[in-house]
């Protein structure tokens, strides 16, 4: 071979390498940036962020199974729903594909949130609608809604620095949540002339009835929740919660996704939602994507006050009116609303949260625990204490204090971790230094302390005292 074709063959070897060099840059510009491959998750729906080419992405583990999501400046968010094991999902944009593991292991703790449909007693399995030939299909609606409220939760719990804990969920055998239809004895008049106090006092009632022991929670839609033509008033809705029992309205579902394929076009459904003529619940933003994000997040909202959280003053907080703000961690960009046709960008900082405060306390809570505690109940309930002698404020925790904190619904709260894995079972504070923490000295907050085993005590300070 003369030196010529030597240099030819040498260029055409650079020139192969450089070109096999660039693909392999190319290719790896689809990324999944929030997960590792081969991670394990303990929850079936996982939200996927990460990097794309091509005006959209589509993402399953199959490509039957693929959803297809918006890809903006090049950043795309995605959700894929796993089966038990192994799972390689598929994920295209443009011209580029990959192949990425995720593993899926179901919880197996005691600790579960019931999902419950409430019917007066003359109502039927439906809830107030105005779509045309509605199909009312309320169990694929509540599997897609309460799967997507447990990997918030997780997401929202990973970006706070607690890993992915969330709460279980009731599966069928195919995976599926099981939902469950309760009666009340009252009709659906007699329902929705009651005040929202009485509406929960008394639904409240009847899940107590249906659900015993300490391990469930109920996330309750109330079927009888309807928009009135002729007061032009939504009757019987509500959105309370506390104890066991998280009570929501299902007067916003006939829009709602019945199918996690129809998730990308639900939020970004901009269609105007007139208020004067049918159900509407959106804080005032009037579309078919805010209403159901508005539902979701107050869904959510209510079980945080199950969990023992109160009101938050962080306008992004899911214990605030953060929750309208759900759907943002489920896309890229925020829909449109009604006056304006330009969807709304938004950074990581105003997506839907769990104030730190309020992480570190879900973090220890039984419900939060993908395998409660040697698989059963806590053994004991010796709650922790938390007291007043003079200036010190006294705390025992005999499972050991996780956290300890003062909150107000007007300033950030304070609060102190204890990480350790045989972490101290008495601790002094000073009051004084607490209030000063807390910004606001003219304000009554209160203390509170969890422990390792997630049991939660608190007290006031009262200003003056």
């Amino acid at each position: 071979m003369s030196s010529m074709d030597g240099m030819r063959s040498f260029v055409r070897g650079v020139l192969a390498s450089a070109l096999a060099f660039v693909a392999t840059v190319a290719s790896a510009t689809l990324s999944i940036d929030n997960f590792q491959a081969a991670d394990l998750v303990r929850y079936p729906v996982v939200i996927l962020r990460g990097m794309a080419q091509g005006p959209e992405m589509a993402v399953g583990t199959s490509w039957p199974a693929a959803i297809r999501f918006p890809v903006v400046n090049h950043r795309y968010t995605a959700i894929v729903e796993l089966k038990p094991g192994a799972n390689m999902l598929l994920l295209h944009s443009g011209s580029e594909s990959l192949k990425f593991r995720l593993d899926y292991r179901p919880m197996t703790g005691p600790y579960k949130v019931a999902t419950v449909f409430v019917m007066s007693s003359d109502g039927t399995e439906r809830y107030d609608s105005s779509i045309p030939n509605d199909r009312f299909a309320i169990r694929d609606k509540l599997n897609v809604a309460m799967k997507l409220l447990q990997s918030f939760t997780a997401d929202a719990m990973q970006r706070a620095g607690y890993g992915r804990k969330t709460f279980a969920l009731d599966f069928d055998d195919q995976g599926r949540v099981k939902v469950q239809f309760l009666r009340s004895p009252n009709t659906t008049a007699e329902l929705q002339s009651l005040d929202p106090n009485s509406i929960f006092n008394h639904i409240c009632g009847v899940l107590n009835n249906a659900f015993k022991g300490d391990v469930v929670k109920c996330c309750g839609l109330l079927g009888f929740a309807a928009f009135d033509p002729a007061t032009k008033k939504n009757l019987g809705h509500i959105a309370l919660g506390g104890g066991s029992q998280a009570l929501f309205g299902a007067g916003s579902m006939q829009y709602w996704p019945a199918t996690f394929k129809a998730l990308p076009k639900v939020f970004q459904d901009a269609s105007f939602v007139d208020g004067a003529k049918a159900f509407e619940d959106s804080g005032n933003r009037h579309t078919v994507w805010a209403n159901v994000s508005t539902a979701y997040g107050a869904m959510l909202h209510e079980l945080g006050h199950t969990f023992g959280l109160p009101h938050s003053p962080d306008r992004f907080s899911i214990m605030s009116r953060g929750f309208d703000y759900f759907s943002r961690s489920l896309t890229t960009v925020e829909a449109p609303l009604p006056d304006s046709k330009t969807p709304v960008a938004f950074g990581p900082e105003e997506l839907a949260k769990w104030d730190p405060f309020f992480a570190a306390r879900l973090a220890s809570t039984a419900w939060f625990q993908p395998d409660g505690d040697k698989g059963a109940e806590f053994e004991s309930k010796d709650k922790p204490t938390v007291r007043f002698d003079g200036d010190d404020v006294i705390v025992e925790a005999p499972y050991g204090i996780r956290v300890v904190g003062a909150e107000s619904e007007t300033v950030p709260a304070w609060f102190a971790e204890y990480k350790e894995e045989n972490p101290p079972k008495q601790a002094k504070y000073s009051r004084k230094e607490i209030r000063g923490k807390m910004q606001d000295t003219k304000s009554t907050y209160r203390i509170v302390v969890v422990d390792a085993h997630g049991l939660q005590a608190d007290i006031e300070d009262k200003v003056g005292e």
